[in-house]
């Protein structure tokens, strides 16, 4: 096809014309997939405020032991003891550029209500790695506050990588596995985080994001595509 524009002709070879067209597929396509991630966003923190919205309750009301996915978001209050017998550290955390750990550590809830693992927010790694953070104790019943979280999918899967053990009661791991954890400390863990809220005792740096932020991130790249 051949178009004249003034003393200017377009002639475009059929190899270059399938290489355009291939190019603007891909970055249509991409563009959608833009529009689905902040779709996705904006759907997640609607649901964070629809649950927000919500008074908090008693863990032990939700009976989390079933898993079921209406309690994500939900502020939940909680009493009972940190279990300081094994701190879990979760590796590769960045935190205003720092690299750092998030600290679980297991929490039995009053009145044999069961388990449930408790992040209780970031510490700095430090420059040597072989040397621990100040971790908190807390052995006497106490109350927290937070909220219900799906177990984090951040942290490099290794495969069935085993924790590694720092101290008899530190454990550094790069990824959270409860069926992992629950052989580990040979107690039944609830299928979801308890995530200390700011205002809450008994954390460390919690400067938590909220869910579906950066939706305007995926509407700006998709209209770059």
């Amino acid at each position: 096809m051949n178009l004249m524009f003034g003393k200017w002709q377009f002639c475009p070879k059929l190899v270059s014309s399938l290489i355009a067209l291939f190019v603007f597929i891909v970055f249509f396509s991409l563009g959608l997939w833009q529009l689905d991630r902040a779709e996705y966003k904006r759907t997640l923190y609607t649901g964070f405020l629809d649950q927000q919205a919500q008074a908090a309750v008693n863990i032990k009301e939700l009976n989390i032991a079933e898993g079921n996915k209406n309690y994500l978001w939900r502020s939940v209050f909680a009493a009972g003891r940190f279990f300081e017998g094994t701190q879990v550290l979760l590796d590769n955390q960045v935190v205003n550029g720092k690299p750092g750990y998030f600290v679980y550590t297991p929490f039995h809830i009053e009145h044999d209500a069961g388990w449930v693992l408790v992040n209780r927010g970031w510490v700095e790694t430090g420059n040597d790695r072989s040397k621990l953070p100040d971790l908190i104790k807390t052995d006497s019943l106490v109350n927290i506050e937070g909220i219900v979280k799906e177990v984090p999918k951040t942290g490099i899967l290794l495969g069935d990588a085993v924790p590694e053990k720092l101290i008899d009661d530190v454990y550094r791991v790069q990824s959270i596995d409860i069926k992992q954890l629950e052989s580990l400390l040979n107690k039944q863990l609830a299928p979801f985080i308890f995530r200390l809220d700011p205002e809450s005792a008994h954390g460390y740096l919690r400067d938590w994001r909220l869910p579906g932020s950066g939706e305007e991130v995926h509407l700006g790249y998709a209209f770059q595509w």
